[in-house]
């Protein structure tokens, strides 16, 4: 009777297949995120809103973020799905075709991780200078739809504003929000969302910086697990899942 495969490569294979539990929740994870940004009445579904509405406000990345979530979290499953089936039944095919995908994964990954940190360095012209252009357009165009908006920007942020309350210093006072009635003093929204951003992109960084890791070790698990499927001996039995 024929030998089984080796301790390392059996060992390699659990560890293949763990790997592929982990990109199962953090798929899961993504997509469930995704859908949270996307009809939670947070800041960034505010913001997207308001780029929807306004021409001059160029803030649509953020609410494009939720669609770009529940892709990449879709797209992890189904990278998930080959490697469990490429590891439970020794198919160096599926093994080699779920290290190209995950190899082209982690390229555009690094790819978005560059242009976050390039994002970064021009925040203060998309939410200072572009959010300023949006709320005097709104007010003097009288754009009820965007004012309505910038008012749930305010009381979700806890801000007033693009810079202060001195923005509102030439218009009618009807046009404040609660936010800034009851708080005249708080901080203009460009400097609260800026804070939010610097204080949660090292965070989103970190955690995108774990995934390429855990990533990484499974494509090089599943070269080398199929590697040793096609360099096994005749006489080494291949295990597959057992049929009942």
């Amino acid at each position: 009777m024929g030998r089984e495969l080796s301790c390392g490569v059996e060992f390699m294979r659990g560890v293949l297949l763990f790997f592929n539990v982990l990109f199962v929740i953090v798929g899961l994870a993504l997509i469930g995120l995704g859908i949270y940004i996307k009809v939670d009445d947070n800041f960034a579904s505010i913001l997207s809103k308001l780029a929807d509405e306004s021409t001059t406000f160029q803030g649509q990345s953020l609410g494009f973020l939720a669609f770009v979530m529940i892709g990449s979290g879709v797209f992890t499953l189904l990278i998930a799905l080959f490697g469990c089936m490429g590891a439970l039944w020794n198919n160096r095919c599926l093994l080699y075709m779920y290290a190209l995908i995950l190899a082209l994964l982690m390229i555009l990954e690094l790819v978005g991780f560059i242009m976050a940190f390039v994002y970064k360095s021009k925040l203060k012209d998309v939410y200072t200078d572009s959010l300023s252009t949006a709320l005097t357009d709104a007010i003097t165009k009288n754009q009820t739809d965007v004012l309505s908006s910038f008012r749930d920007l305010e009381n979700s942020m806890k801000c007033c504003g693009v810079h202060n309350v001195s923005d509102y210093n030439d218009y009618p006072q009807s046009q404040l929000s609660q936010q800034c009635k009851d708080h005249p003093d708080s901080q203009g929204c460009s400097a609260a969302i800026i804070g939010f951003l610097n204080k949660h992109l090292p965070i989103i960084g970190g955690s995108l910086g774990g995934v390429l890791l855990l990533e990484l070790l499974g494509l090089i698990g599943a070269i080398v697990l199929a590697k040793a499927l096609k360099n096994k001996p005749d006489h080494i039995v291949v295990r597959g899942p057992r049929r009942r």
